[in-house]
């Protein structure tokens, strides 16, 4: 039926509407009466007798042009949007819950291209070398108050802020203290990142659960801004619940029998 011009089948409708010959009408189009009828039975069922053809099968999108049409406002004040704050306005907005590539496809559907460029804010920028190698200095003076230096063995993992520590225990102040670097793709050598990534668990369920409150920005603030701030709130409380000393006492009796393997100079499976 859905391939008949749309004034065609409106032509129908009204007759059967009217009482008046739809088969006629029909065959005067060329429309098979059983395409017809089912036509007319569809019209009697839902109320709509205008002949506006509906789409067959699938679902309705979740994005609607209206949405789509917000968003190049949204671009407009704050041009550095990527796709996952575009989402989450979307949501904000028309309570609507899309991904990154459903606005990535509604996008590039009305000539929007997607640029894969992001933005480095130094402010917010990670630890860097000099940052890591201050906090490895306090470490050390706040550590050699209870233990002697020479019995001080700090492991680091190889991260980039971790380029240049070893410099730190060049200097006159902290000698005797002992460094080592853990090789790269060696998590089951490395209690710390074992015991980091179940408190990135726990930040990322608290963030999950503030979701709603997160995407009500007030105004004059910025989507990242209020997302550090909610950030910031979970940070050391969460910190303080999950990083206890009894899991990391755990995760570094786990790793001692790879350690020992290690030493032996055996293969080990990534992540074991």
């Amino acid at each position: 039926y859905n391939r008949y011009p749309q004034q065609v089948c409106a032509c129908i409708l009204l007759a059967a509407e009217k009482a008046k010959e739809w088969k006629t009408v029909a065959a005067l189009h060329d429309v098979h009466e059983r395409t017809a009828s089912g036509c007319i039975k569809t019209a009697m069922d839902t109320g709509d007798w205008s002949g506006v053809q509906k789409q067959r099968g699938g679902s309705e999108k979740k994005i609607q042009d209206a949405h789509v049409a917000y968003l190049p406002s949204a671009l407009a004040a704050t041009p550095e949007l990527t796709l996952v704050p575009m989402a989450e306005l979307v949501e904000q907005k028309f309570d609507v819950c899309i991904n990154r590539e459903t606005v990535c496809r509604a996008m590039d559907a009305h000539s929007f291209t997607l640029k894969k460029l992001h933005r480095d804010v130094s402010p917010l920028g990670s630890f860097k070398s000099e940052l890591a190698n201050e906090f490895t200095r306090r470490f050390l003076r706040h550590i050699r108050s209870t233990t002697p230096l020479d019995e001080v063995v700090l492991v680091l993992d190889n991260a980039p802020s971790h380029t240049s520590a070893k410099d730190v225990f060049e200097e006159a102040k902290y000698v005797g203290a002992d460094m080592l670097k853990i090789e790269p793709y060696s998590s089951m050598l490395n209690p710390i990142e074992n015991v980091f990534s179940l408190y990135k668990s726990a930040v990322k369920r608290f963030l999950a659960r503030q979701r709603p409150n997160i995407l009500r920005v007030p105004e004059r603030t910025t989507i990242t801004e209020h997302r550090a701030g909610f950030l910031k709130l979970a940070a050391d409380p969460l910190f303080a619940e999950v990083v206890t000393p009894e899991l990391c006492n755990r995760r570094f009796c786990h790793s001692l029998p790879h350690h020992q393997r290690g030493l032996r100079f055996e293969d080990m499976q990534v992540g074991a």
